[in-house]
């Protein structure tokens, strides 16, 4: 018995030496990385003109530990490409993969503030005695923002405070224009967004069909008061309603205006909900 008792206490022994070397890995210098990498969207489109700025915060979470100094966090721009694939047309193979930057990069200065604005530095720490951070970035309300939505690609940088944590959790992109986006609870056309549930696939056609209808700004911010307010639903019936209407009036039928599509594009498909 004092035999398996003392086999038990080395593989216990075994064990923890293992866990604690899994922790060192991360307990040589102090690291960081981003909490979330789902894309952000933001648009002008529901302030008033005067508004010619709007602030994005990234929060930041760091590894190792506090400091009772302020710590400085790096961000810096990254290009963003697209990979489409070149297939051989008799046996559909992938013969070659063409890279191309992704259009409509933001500029520095001129769709937001740069990112080594001296004006920014104060802002830009983990504050001393504390493990995270909410960094702004802040987006400049340019008039190419009405014609395209532009993509500002982040990622954290090591400098002499941190070096970086894990390295899926370093980078992020936010999409942003003057004119309507996608909301977070709608980002995607699955059921990872909540809001596709509800409303369906996301278009512009749908989505200003919805502000027109309701006379909201149709938000991350909207959405959420709906569902804690358990309106959804009431919402979705009611907007249905209004489809229908809209798509049988006959001075919508004669104009060509109904029914109501996705877009200008008088080809696209046509609004649906759920």
């Amino acid at each position: 018995m004092k035999r398996y008792i003392c086999l038990i206490g080395v593989a216990l022994a075994v064990t923890s030496g293992c866990r604690k070397a899994e922790h060192l890995v991360y307990s040589d210098i102090a690291r960081v990385q981003l909490k979330d990498t789902a894309t952000v969207s933001k648009t002008f489109i529901y302030a008033d003109a005067a508004v010619t700025t709007d602030t994005v915060f990234i929060e930041v979470n760091t590894i190792g530990g506090i400091t009772d100094h302020d710590r400085p966090v790096k961000l810096v721009q990254i290009t963003e490409y697209e990979e489409t694939y070149v297939r051989d047309p008799v046996t559909n193979q992938i013969t070659d993969t063409l890279i191309t930057e992704r259009p409509f990069k933001a500029e520095p200065g001129v769709h937001y503030k740069d990112l080594g604005d001296p004006s920014l530095a104060p802002m830009m720490v983990v504050k001393a005695h504390d493990v995270k951070a909410m960094v702004p970035v802040i987006l400049l309300r340019d008039a190419s923002l009405k014609d395209n939505s532009h993509r500002l690609r982040l990622q954290l940088a090591a400098n002499e405070e941190f070096g970086i944590g894990e390295v899926k959790a370093t980078e992020v992109t936010i999409v942003f224009s003057d004119r309507l986006e996608r909301f977070y609870s709608w980002r995607v056309d699955s059921y990872l967004a909540p809001a596709f549930g509800t409303f369906g696939r996301y278009s512009t056609g749908k989505h200003q069909f919805m502000v027109d209808v309701l006379n909201e700004a149709i938000d991350e911010k909207w959405y959420q008061a709906a569902l804690n307010a358990g309106a959804l639903a009431n919402y979705a019936n009611l907007l249905k309603q209004a489809l229908n209407t809209f798509n049988n009036d006959p001075d919508n039928i004669a104009s060509g205006k109904a029914p109501l599509r996705e877009s200008d594009d008088p080809s696209s498909s046509a609004v649906t909900f759920p």
